[in-house]
């Protein structure tokens, strides 16, 4: 699979945006592929939904006493492969806050935690776990099945983008 293009900048990611809306919702693209792909993101979503009562209780315990946080705008921002996730649910990624500085606070970033459901975030923001989070989660009744999830959530992402790959193969979308 081929580089995608960098979502940061917020031209290129209007860009991609575009061409995705175009894949999901244009018939000329194959369609049993991409339903195939909205599948597996929904698969995705029941998967992190499944998991995320276990990490919520591990960070109500952890980052309230956190005097370094985690949440940074480098970790708020949509990747490729989050962009196509977005998009296969049918789903609009938000506008990001453009000018925010890698270590400014995540836009998304509430005095109660992130503002957005655990099914949407940015992989960076998601996946994200401090040596702190991971040292309790550890000590937490369930971490194994915990764990289990997290890898089935971590093939089904694979399978997503290889999914994407074969449509994108016949696009011109990868390396713009």
């Amino acid at each position: 699979m081929g580089a995608y293009p960098d979502c940061r900048n917020s031209d290129t990611r209007h860009l991609v945006i575009l061409r995705l809306e175009e894949i999901f919702h244009n018939s000329n693209h194959r369609s049993e592929e991409v339903e195939e792909l909205k599948a597996t993101a929904e698969r995705i979503r029941m998967a992190v939904e499944k998991i995320s009562p276990f990490i919520q209780q591990a960070t109500q315990a952890v980052c309230p006493k956190c005097e370094d946080i985690c949440c940074k705008s480098k970790h708020g921002y949509y990747n490729f492969e989050d962009l196509v996730y977005i998009h296969a649910l049918g789903l609009k990624a938000p506008r990001h806050e453009s000018g925010r500085a890698d270590s400014d606070p995540c836009q998304f970033l509430s005095e109660k935690g992130c503002t957005m459901d655990r099914t949407v975030r940015p992989s960076g923001c998601n996946w994200y776990f401090c040596n702190a989070l991971l040292d309790d989660m550890e000590e937490m009744p369930g971490y194994r099945e915990f764990d289990d999830a997290l890898r089935e959530v971590a093939e089904l992402w694979i399978n997503m983008t290889e999914q994407f790959a074969k449509i994108a193969s016949s696009s011109d979308i990868r390396n713009e």
